[in-house]
């Protein structure tokens, strides 16, 4: 800060702005009491005297959905309360941060404190709200920043179980608590602080056929001639789609993998609600959800549904006698006699954990963040951002090779999906929520967005600089708008996120945002998009039920990238989970579900599709495999 500028002239110059930019955007009225707190907060303190001022403090700082609104009170010279008053943060990742970090501020006196590890974004936010505080208080923010460290006692520790499961995401919760229920001890081990791995990140919706919930649902009959109404229609209908691709077709159509994930996955679904677990009604409904046949895990799709399911496992988990080892990354399994029995451990407290058991289960993810192994098994990715949990570093994959395992399906196309460019908040479904077309940095039409969206996303991106100027806008009108802050069609509001970050931005007119992008030939691709839309006709690139877009009273533009977001290869396995050698005999006593495995569907020679489905129907798989064989 500039030293001749008086603090109390900068604080009147950051409330005037932060009134300006309010007046700006489009405020979610779920939170216009929170930011009326956050103005009279700030013009308060802008007109007090000179000093320290002891009270509340509502601030607010922008975390990975929209803004976290936050109370501190200082008192004499201390935190004594520290609050997060609203927030629409991952439920399953960024809950976790609202609830822990404000206590560890108020413990400690210090806004130092380590993030949550899973949710660093949530965390960060938090503890610029609260600096902000300080700083309107009149304290100086540095008498409350000591380091908090997390205190490392060296030592060694011993455990046994049953089964050891690595990883406490979709597939090691699943697992997990399948295998408590058939009466088995388990012991989870998980590198982050939270549980759910990728799985809260995840749409919620579940593909599914031949089910109790099905039955139930289908009163009329109407659903057992679909594909979702048994196992063997969706298989038929999947041996016929064109992303069956020959050249990786090892099984001549019979794709045992897909087949075994299919008639599993509706006994998960039934499991679930026996267990309390819900979804979403099933179905299509005038004016209400359209989701049809897909239920989604309640309450709905990005709407917390995946993350409250991991978080219920969770408790599940503890409540059935089970142990998760939180902040503890395992570093090597235990064999002897070329059997797997446990697994070697590192915790962040300094424990060294050896842990026994007759079972060990990799369900530790991919390795989207290991660049050495993206450079070994996708050079063509090489220097890709992958929009991922940062813990998807491969650990598990380098203990099952270790192991005498082997990774496959590798060196095949990647998907991607829409994110924001400057956030990279993750907007896979806008093309349904908000209807528009996708421009390069010349305003040309890229193409069909819709259909085979990962795949031609992840082409989009791959010609970023050699087709498309290096640069990609989202482009929609008003009513899009509309639909975008609250899809009803699913059940979503996530995606009003890239309104109040700021990230698109509204333009008075087609010209204007033209000029402002350099988008020379916009105005002739919104032409020809709206020519054929009022046509009842597709686009050149065969997208039907193209959007109109009205531009009369201006357009909205988000600046996008496609980002890449798993790595589709991984340890081979068999139908049952058990983990091969390259001579497709079984490792005894390992086994491995979820990203570590790679795609099911890329196994089976279809394009990767449905990775979620795969890791709640292999989580179940494992379970009764495990429980009568562990």
């Amino acid at each position: 800060m500039n030293k001749n500028i008086s603090r109390r002239s900068f604080i009147k110059g950051a409330a005037a702005a932060g009134a300006g930019i309010a007046a700006a955007s489009i405020i979610n009225p779920k939170f216009a009491a929170a930011e009326a707190a956050v103005a009279a907060t700030a013009e308060a303190a802008a007109n007090r005297p000179e000093g320290k001022v002891d009270g509340k403090y509502v601030t607010k700082a922008i975390g990975h959905e929209s803004f976290v609104y936050v109370a501190t009170t200082i008192f004499d010279g201390k935190i004594t309360a520290c609050q997060v008053l609203a927030h629409e943060e991952t439920m399953g990742i960024g809950n976790f941060a609202c609830a822990r970090i404000p206590k560890a501020i108020v413990a400690n006196q210090s806004v130092e404190v380590p993030n949550v590890r899973g949710c660093s974004i949530t965390s960060m936010a938090i503890k610029k709200a609260v600096k902000e505080a300080i700083e309107l208080a009149g304290y100086d923010v540095a008498d409350f920043s000591t380091p908090v460290v997390k205190e490392v006692n060296e030592r060694d520790e011993a455990a046994e179980a049953d089964v050891v499961i690595v990883g406490a995401g979709t597939v090691g919760l699943v697992a997990g608590a399948r295998l408590l229920e058939k009466g088995k001890k388990v012991i989870l081990i998980e590198k982050r602080d939270i549980p759910g791995g990728s799985g809260p990140m995840a749409y919620g919706g579940v593909a599914i056929a031949g089910c109790e919930m099905y039955d139930n649902y289908d009163v009329t009959g109407a659903l057992k001639n679909s594909y979702y109404g048994s196992v063997e229609n969706m298989m038929g209908f999947w041996r016929a789609h064109p992303f069956l691709n020959p050249e990786y077709d090892r099984f001549d159509k019979a794709m045992p993998y897909m087949t075994a994930q299919y008639e599993n996955i509706g006994k998960l679904v039934d499991w679930f609600v026996k267990i309390g677990l819900g979804f979403n009604p099933i179905g299509t409904y005038e004016g209400g959800l359209q989701t049809g046949y897909t239920p989604y895990l309640a309450p709905g799709c990005y709407e917390g549904g995946a993350g409250y399911a991991m978080m219920f496992l969770e408790q599940r988990i503890k409540g059935l006698g089970g142990t998760i080892l939180y902040d503890t990354e395992a570093t090597e399994l235990v064999m002897t006699d070329g059997v797997v029995t446990g697994v070697k451990a590192k915790s962040g407290d300094g424990a060294n954990w050896t842990i026994t058991g007759k079972s060990v289960i990799l369900a530790s993810g991919g390795f989207m963040r290991n660049a050495e192994m993206i450079a070994q098994y996708y050079p063509e990715y090489v220097g890709q951002f992958f929009n991922c949990a940062s813990a998807s570093t491969g650990d598990g994959i380098k203990m099952g090779l270790a192991a005498g395992g082997y990774v496959e399906c590798t060196g095949r196309a990647l998907p991607a999906y829409l994110s924001t460019y400057a956030s990279k908040f993750e907007i896979a479904l806008i093309h349904h929520s908000t209807p528009g077309i996708m421009v390069n940095a010349k305003g040309d039409n890229i193409g069909n967005i819709v259909s085979d969206n990962h795949y031609k996303m992840a082409a989009a991106k791959l010609a970023l600089d050699t087709e498309h100027g290096g640069a990609l806008y989202y482009v929609f009108d008003d009513a899009a708008c509309i639909t975008n802050n609250d899809f009803e069609s699913y059940g979503m509001n996530t995606y009003k996120a890239i309104v109040e970050k700021g990230e698109a931005v509204r333009y008075d007119s087609v010209a204007a945002a033209a000029e402002a992008l350099g988008l020379a030939n916009l105005q002739a691709s919104i032409e020809t998009n709206n020519a054929a839309s009022l046509a009842g006709e597709a686009d050149a690139w065969g997208r039907k039920n193209l959007p109109y877009i009205e531009t009369r009273d201006g357009v909205w533009v988000l600046r996008v990238d496609p980002t890449f977001y798993l790595t589709t290869g991984g340890l081979a396995i068999d139908t049952e989970g058990h983990v091969l050698k390259e001579d497709g005999s079984k490792i005894a006593g390992l086994y491995a579900g979820g990203d570590v495995v790679g795609s099911i569907e890329e196994k089976d020679g279809k394009k990767y599709g449905m990775g979620f489905d795969a890791a709640l129907a292999y989580g179940y798989i494992l379970g009764e495999t495990v429980g009568a064989e562990g």
